[in-house]
């Protein structure tokens, strides 16, 4: 027995180590370990005893071979550095974690050959399921990981084919409306959007913008939406050349807030005053929005409970297979809140 501690101690710990300090063959201790079948209970108090004390991990690259489980989730989002993903993302990998299950983060930047490359990647690797939350998925990406038989959730994208499709995402077209029906009932008429990654969701808002301004008799020019924008940064130096046309715009919606916070650095820096000289609304809510400069009028989306349910329901989907035949798509509400960047204006000034 001291021979088998001392070697336990200099050498990661096998299952033979264990079956030879408990006395218990290894099948037993390999029961025990994978929790498949029935073991009694004092012979698993002092298995799992064993394994406590001399520190035994399992292999799980060799486990997942036998079992067809690697316990890691594959996660595909836009842009790591949008406070919006990295809430959503929090949201699974806690939720993934609560349930024994690691989390692989693969960040595509809104580039849809990189999201590819990331997703060929993670199915390689043998993950257990796949959220995504990034490019707008077509047939052939999801025809892939089907013939993988690789269950996945879609987050803030919507895809209706095929119909077992499970996906979470906010009233993208209902957020649009809150935040171009606000400004119009301002009374403004010349608002600039500021568009953000031409993904499916910033596109429902772009279409509301439209909407809204037909139905209330605003004409629409090409010339004020913007790019699509991917970040603060390129946010930023739009903003500066719609500036030099000031006098034709009153409003500014962001696409999202991670674009507004550039916008309202550019405002800000070219010595023009929120909302006094131009009004400013975003979208998602994120938390540094109510400690600006000044605090933001934005649309809320729930990104970390996205990020729970859409973790909850892929590990329902992994656990039991029945329930991919049984697809849930959640269509949350979004609401406007209310703060500091946008003042009604009157006469033809709007």
């Amino acid at each position: 027995m001291k021979n088998i501690m001392k070697n336990a101690l200099v050498k990661d710990v096998t299952i033979k180590d264990i079956s030879k300090i408990t006395g218990f063959s290894p099948m037993t201790v390999s029961r025990v370990v994978n929790e498949k079948q029935y073991v009694r209970k004092e012979t698993k108090n002092k298995v799992v005893s064993a394994i406590k004390k001399y520190g035994y991990e399992p292999n799980e690259i060799a486990r997942g071979l036998k079992t067809r489980r690697t316990k890691t989730i594959g996660l595909i989002i836009g842009d790591i550095e949008n406070p919006y993903y990295s809430r959503l993302a929090k949201g699974v990998i806690d939720t993934a974690e609560g349930s024994d299950y690691s989390v692989v983060v693969c960040n595509s930047k809104y580039d849809p050959l990189l999201g590819e490359k990331y997703l060929a990647m993670l199915m390689k690797r043998g993950v257990d399921g796949l959220i995504i939350a990034t490019i707008d998925f077509h047939g052939a990406y999801i025809a892939r990981i089907k013939k993988k038989n690789i269950p996945y959730v879609l987050v803030t994208r919507r895809l209706d084919e095929p119909s077992d499709v499970n996906y979470i995402i906010a009233d993208d077209y209902r957020g649009g409306r809150l935040a171009a029906e606000y400004l119009v009932s301002l009374g403004h008429r010349r608002i600039f959007f500021l568009r953000a990654a031409d993904v499916s969701g910033a596109n429902e808002r772009v279409r509301a913008f439209r909407d809204v301004l037909a139905e209330n008799g605003v004409p629409f020019r090409e010339d004020c939406i913007s790019r699509a924008l991917g970040n603060s940064e390129e946010s930023y130096e739009e903003t500066k050349r719609f500036l030099g046309e000031r006098d034709a715009f009153t409003a500014v919606i962001a696409g999202n807030d991670f674009i507004a916070v550039g916008a309202m650095e550019a405002i800000i820096e070219s010595g023009l005053d929120i909302p006094g000289d131009l009004s400013l609304i975003g979208y998602d809510n994120l938390k540094i929005t109510s400690i600006l400069k000044v605090p933001l009028t934005t649309v809320d989306q729930p990104k970390l409970h996205f990020g729970k349910l859409s973790a909850e329901r892929l590990i329902e989907m992994i656990r039991d297979p029945e329930e991919r035949k049984r697809p849930k798509k959640i269509v949350e509400v979004p609401k406007l809140v209310v703060r500091e960047s946008c003042r009604r204006i009157t006469g033809e000034g709007g």
